[in-house]
């Protein structure tokens, strides 16, 4: 019996279980009734529903020894128990180690257990130790995660048990380093993400020929380069999927190499997603012979909305390059066509010194002329993605008087449609004057006067210049930090560094806060040839503290990071304004933006940070 028959009774009517039969109750539930009071209704749950003891108290055994207690058994309740290799899923979960950081996988492994034929004994006959813990995780996640409809899951798991042993024979065969990669792909692929474990014939062992060439060197360990490539990968022609699988391995680790950056990925994939419904053979061409172009043409393509995207993609197929081949022209026709279209971003494809005497309205020789058609016509694919470029980006400028040969500029366009919310509006309306020649709108702006107005403790001069600081810093020579005055600048501070403020980013539209808002500046440390190497951003509290927030990428050395607080202790002081450390909660204001992410402040009095910091003082100069 339970040791405390209130605690019983009180769990029965927060539960608010039907009857069943009190025999059911299991004694041994008490090992872990005082370990949670919800497990008590979670086990009077199950039990009202008909699960079996023996299966919930197998439920709660793994979350106990897996030190997750305070986790509910239940995301939903299971709707049949079964056995539940108990052994061989803490096992699994050991080796996982650091990978396993909540109770989702243990929970949802166990409830499929109870509702999935079979599944235990899949579970057990995994090798799982055999693969790299990463691959482990991967693998037990994708395993963890099927449909809710009892049909839909019905069908998924068959599908999953025959793939399951080609998956683990494909792993055998590719290195440790990579079988992450391969789990992910598969299941991307396949999985729920993708064709939700059903599709043609030809998807499975399509998609198993590709990822056994992706998952291994010299391509990357991780990453979802798969979701670029997806598009032809699901093409219905053989000869396009064919040519796929068959691409050379310098096209797929150039194309790989220009997607590494995650967030810029998803455009390239939304781009792909476009391009292949309507030019799968001009893709598969510029795979091959401009990857670069084919990352850069993608890229800019999955910026508009679907509806632009056909729309641009309909006038670029009535483009003469791209109805016909013009090297097929006679030389008088394709000097003419070439003088007309290579303009804006267009190159042409001619050799020099042939373009240079067509231009001139001289004669070349039958064999000169037809070597530079030649080495010309290996262009095309790259000409025509240049056409399609230089067509969205026309669409991005609209009436703004931009130079989009210019990658800020680009860089700005681009943010101008994917900034999402409020903040669009007002970046859209920033980048008009920005445009205009109008560089000190936001300064100028009522809505900033007022905010400097209700913060006189704030100097305007101190605040907007901002101290510079120089400093010799090993491995990177000499270091400077400064704030960026350049609205095109600030709105590449997420870009610049990968973080989610970038392009693309979940929170791109901070990026643009930062741009509008007068209370918020961006600090950029830079190498002798200009380059960004981390960013900081600051802003100033209600309270009038400035707030340094964190310096990202995440992975700034220590000595660069010391040089942040340095400019940070010698910013504050210049302001005359205390410097919050991180250690309070610092309310920042809108000014005209209408969202920002606020992640907290700078935490540098940590051990870590103090060891970094402290360093001997620099100069700081004033401009």
């Amino acid at each position: 019996m339970p040791e405390s028959q209130t605690a019983l009774l009180t769990a029965l009517f927060q539960a608010k279980v039907s009857a069943f039969d009190a025999s059911r109750y299991d004694p041994r539930f008490e090992a872990f009734a005082s370990l949670s009071a919800d497990w008590r209704m979670d086990y009077l749950r199950g039990l009202a529903s008909g699960l079996s003891s023996d299966f919930l108290l197998s439920g709660f055994r793994l979350l106990d020894t897996l030190g997750m207690s305070r986790e509910r058994l239940f995301r939903s309740l299971p709707m049949s128990s079964g056995p539940v290799p108990e052994e061989c899923l803490l096992d699994l979960f050991d080796f996982m180690g650091s990978e396993l950081s909540s109770a989702y996988i243990p929970v949802s492994l166990w409830e499929l257990c109870g509702e999935l034929p079979g599944f235990a004994g899949l579970l057990a006959a995994t090798p799982w130790r055999s693969l790299s813990a990463e691959a482990a995780w991967h693998l037990a996640y994708g395993l963890s995660s099927f449909s809710d409809s009892r049909e839909g899951r019905s069908r998924e798991w068959g599908a999953v048990r025959r793939l399951h042993p080609r998956l683990l024979r494909l792993l055998e065969r590719i290195p440790a380093s990579h079988q992450q990669r391969a789990v992910q792909m598969v299941f991307h692929v396949l999985g729920r993400r993708g064709a939700k474990w059903s599709g043609p014939d030809w998807l499975e062992s399509t998609t198993f020929r590709l990822v056994e060439r992706l998952c291994g060197p010299p391509f990357a360990t991780a990453g979802r380069f798969v979701y670029v490539l997806q598009p032809l990968l699901l093409h219905p022609s053989p000869e396009v999927r064919g040519r796929l699988v068959r691409a050379s391995e310098r096209s797929l680790l150039r194309l790989e190499e220009g997607c590494s950056r995650g967030d810029l990925m998803g455009l390239v994939g939304e781009g792909m997603l476009a391009l292949v419904a309507h030019h799968a053979m001009l893709v598969l061409d510029a795979m091959e012979a401009c990857p670069e172009t084919l990352v850069r043409t993608a890229q800019l393509l999955g910026t508009p909305h679907k509806e632009a995207q056909a729309a641009l993609l309909e006038d670029f197929a009535r483009h003469p390059w791209v109805r016909e081949d013009p090297f097929q022209w006679p030389p008088g026709v394709l000097a003419a066509s070439l003088r007309e279209h290579c303009v804006d971003g267009v190159e042409s494809p001619l050799p020099r010194k042939a373009r240079l005497a067509w231009e001139a309205g001289e004669a070349l020789t039958p064999a000169q002329t037809e070597r530079a058609l030649r080495l010309a016509s290996t262009q095309l694919p790259r000409l025509r993605l240049q056409v399609l470029a230089r067509g969205v980006l026309a669409f991005l400028r609209g009436s703004l008087a931009a130079d989009v040969g210019d990658t800020r500029v680009r860089h700005a366009l681009q943010m101008a449609r994917l900034v999402e919310g409020g903040n669009r509006r007002g970046l859209r309306r920033l980048l008009n004057h920005y445009f205009a020649g109008e560089r000190d709108f936001i300064v100028h702006h009522p809505a900033s006067r007022a905010w400097f107005a209700r913060h006189p403790r704030v100097k305007p001069e101190t605040w907007l210049t901002g101290p510079v600081l120089c400093r010799e810093v090993p491995g990177w020579g000499r270091v400077t930090l400064a704030l960026e005055r350049d609205a095109l600048e600030v709105l590449r501070m997420g870009t610049y560094v990968g973080s989610c403020f970038g392009l693309n980013g979940m929170y791109a539209e901070s990026a643009a806060a930062v741009a509008l808002d007068v209370n918020k500046r961006v600090l950029y440390a830079r190498d002798s040839r200009g380059s960004v190497l981390a960013r900081q951003l600051l802003a100033i509290s209600d309270d009038d503290t400035l707030v340094p927030f964190s310096v990202y990428p995440k992975s700034t050395a220590p000595a660069l990071q010391a040089l942040f607080l340095d400019y940070d202790l010698a910013f504050a002081e210049a302001l005359g304004l205390p410097l919050n450390d991180g250690r309070e909660d610092a309310e920042v204001e809108l000014v005209l933006s209408t969202s920002f992410w606020h992640d907290g402040a700078w935490d540098f009095t940590t051990p870590e940070a103090e060891t970094a910091a402290w360093s001997s003082p620099a100069p700081v100069s004033h401009p």
